[in-house]
C-alpha cells in the first residue's frame, strides 16, 4: 500500500484561489513552500515569515540565459559557455553567477531579471481556479540568494491589475508575459 504524503496544508483552488491562499501564508507568518497545480502546469511559491520571497514556474520553457539573448542583454555565445560551466560544475555557482563574475552583466541588471521572473511566476497563477495546492512547513528556495522584496498587497494589486488589463484585451492573462 503506498501512503500519500501529508502536507501542513492542502486544498482545491476552487474553494481557495492563489490570492486568498498567498493571503493566508501571510497573516499567518508561515515560512516554506506553497505548490500550485493545476492544467495550466505547477508553480512553487515560497515564504519567510510570511511574506513572498521566491517563485519558481515549473512551465517556464525559456532558460534565464534563453531569455538574457532574445532581451539583447547577452551573446548566445556566452550564455552556451556559462551553460557549459555550470553542467560540469552541478554544485558550482548558478548561471547568472557565472555570467557576473566573467563581467559578462551585471549584477543589478541580474537581479532585476530574475526579480521579474518571480513577479511573472505570481501573475501567471494568480487567476488559476481549478487545481489543488499544498503547503509545506520549513522548505526554504534552495541556493536562491536573490529574492523578491515585494509587499504582498502590492504584488497581488499588481497582479490582478494585468489580468484585469488583458481581459480587457481579449488576451488570455497566464500566457501573457511583459
Amino acid at each position: 500500500m503506498t501512503r500519500r504524503r501529508a502536507f501542513d496544508l492542502e486544498g482545491e483552488l476552487r474553494t481557495f484561489p492563489p490570492p486568498l491562499v498567498f493571503q493566508m501564508m501571510a497573516l499567518g507568518r508561515v515560512r516554506g513552500v506553497l505548490t500550485l497545480r493545476s492544467a495550466a502546469g505547477t508553480s512553487e511559491v515560497f515564504f519567510r515569515d510570511g511574506q513572498l520571497v521566491f517563485a519558481r514556474d515549473g512551465g517556464r520553457k525559456e532558460t534565464l540565459g534563453e531569455e538574457l539573448v532574445r532581451r539583447g542583454l547577452l551573446d548566445r555565445a556566452d550564455s552556451e559557455a556559462a551553460a557549459r560551466e555550470r553542467e560540469r560544475r552541478r554544485d558550482g555557482p548558478r548561471i547568472g553567477a557565472i555570467l557576473v563574475a566573467r563581467g559578462k552583466m551585471r549584477r543589478e541588471d541580474l537581479e532585476s531579471l530574475v526579480r521579474e521572473r518571480i513577479k511573472d511566476t505570481i501573475y501567471r497563477v494568480v487567476d488559476w481556479r481549478e487545481g489543488r495546492f499544498t503547503f509545506e512547513t520549513g522548505i526554504e528556495p534552495e541556493d536562491e540568494d536573490i529574492l523578491l522584496d515585494v509587499e504582498l498587497e502590492t504584488l497581488l494589486l499588481e497582479s490582478l491589475t494585468r489580468l484585469d488589463d488583458a481581459r480587457r484585451n481579449g488576451a488570455d492573462a497566464s500566457d501573457r508575459r511583459e
